[in-house]
C-alpha cells in the first residue's frame, strides 16, 4: 500500500509542476534564443505560448526590448496584434505588461505618440492601454 501512495504522490507533484509550468534549463535556453526572432506579432505569441513560464531576468528583458520594436518599428502591423488579443486576454496582459521601465525612453514616447496619433479605429481600446502602459513606464523611468 506503502509503494502505492508514493507512487500517486509523485504523480500529483509531477502533475502540479507540468501545470504551474517550471522552466527547465532547456525551456530556459530555447526561450532565450527565440527573442532574436520575435519579429511579428505571431511569433511573439508563439513565444508566449511555448515559454511564458521562463519570462524572468534577461528573457523578460529580450521580450521586452522585442515588443518595443515591434510597436516602435512596425505599428502598422497593429491590427495583428489586436487579433491576437482579442483570442487571449493573457497575451495582450503579458505583451502590456512588457511595455516596462527597462526599455529606452525615447521608444516609450514613441510609443504613446503612435498610440495616440496613428491608432487604428478598429484598435482605439488596445492603444489606450499601450499609452497608458508606455506612460507609466516613462513616470516609472523618471522617478
Amino acid at each position: 500500500m506503502k509503494p502505492f501512495i508514493f507512487l500517486l504522490v509523485t504523480i500529483f507533484l509531477s502533475a502540479s509542476n507540468a501545470i504551474a509550468g517550471e522552466c527547465t534549463i532547456k525551456d530556459a535556453e530555447a526561450a532565450e534564443q527565440a527573442v532574436d526572432h520575435l519579429t511579428n506579432w505571431q511569433a511573439m505569441n508563439d513565444n508566449f505560448t511555448r515559454y511564458r513560464q521562463c519570462d524572468e531576468g534577461s528573457i523578460a528583458e529580450g521580450n521586452s526590448e522585442a515588443v518595443i520594436r515591434l510597436l516602435v518599428d512596425k505599428w502598422k502591423t497593429l491590427p495583428e496584434l489586436g487579433s491576437l488579443t482579442k483570442k487571449s486576454p493573457a497575451f495582450e496582459n503579458w505583451v502590456l505588461s512588457h511595455i516596462d521601465s527597462t526599455l529606452d525612453s525615447d521608444d516609450l514616447q514613441k510609443t504613446v505618440n503612435l498610440a495616440t496619433s496613428q491608432c487604428p479605429v478598429s484598435e482605439r481600446a488596445l492603444c489606450q492601454q499601450i499609452s497608458q502602459a508606455a506612460q507609466a513606464a516613462i513616470h516609472e523611468f523618471n522617478s
